[in-house]
């Protein structure tokens, strides 16, 4: 069978270009950061602005959110907390799990940080109409929907 899609030449097959993009864009937003003086992760960036959109939210559904493993959110948040961009507080229904915060700091970072995003982006998707990265957006959800429903009735 014939699958749907180039397999030759490899650097244009679908999946290695946007394994190719996603590395691309990791690093060129890394070097952003850094760029501007900030010594944060996409990682943490990633719970920047989780926290952002749901701040107190819990550990376990910041790691779901973020589609983190929630040991490594753990240890991200630990670093953040050290920084002083996050707090945790136990919640007050279940103290087997705990609230994140974003404190002052933190907030302050997210908001500096974020023109840095969009400008970022902004030079990413240069040349692209608002169709374009709206079929784009669809597309890629319909990928990732289709690796979540084969990932999740594999391990059913």
């Amino acid at each position: 069978m014939k699958p749907p899609f180039n397999i030759h030449p490899r650097e244009q097959t679908p999946g290695r270009m946007i394994f190719r993009t996603a590395i691309l864009m990791k690093v060129g937003l890394t070097r952003a950061f850094q760029d501007n003086g900030f010594n944060v992760t996409l990682e943490q960036w990633g719970l920047l602005t989780s926290l952002r959109e749901s701040d107190g939210i819990h550990q376990s559904a910041l790691a779901e959110r973020t589609g983190k493993d929630r040991h490594n959110v753990t240890r991200i948040l630990n670093l953040m907390a050290k920084a002083g961009l996050v707090r945790r507080e136990l919640h007050p229904e279940d103290k087997r799990r705990q609230r994140v915060f974003l404190t002052d700091k933190g907030i302050a970072v997210q908001a500096v940080m974020l023109p840095i995003v969009v400008d970022f982006f902004g030079k990413a998707f240069e040349g692209l109409s608002q169709e374009d990265l709206q079929e784009l957006t669809r597309i890629l959800v319909h990928i990732t929907g289709n690796l979540a429903s084969s990932r999740s009735a594999r391990t059913e």
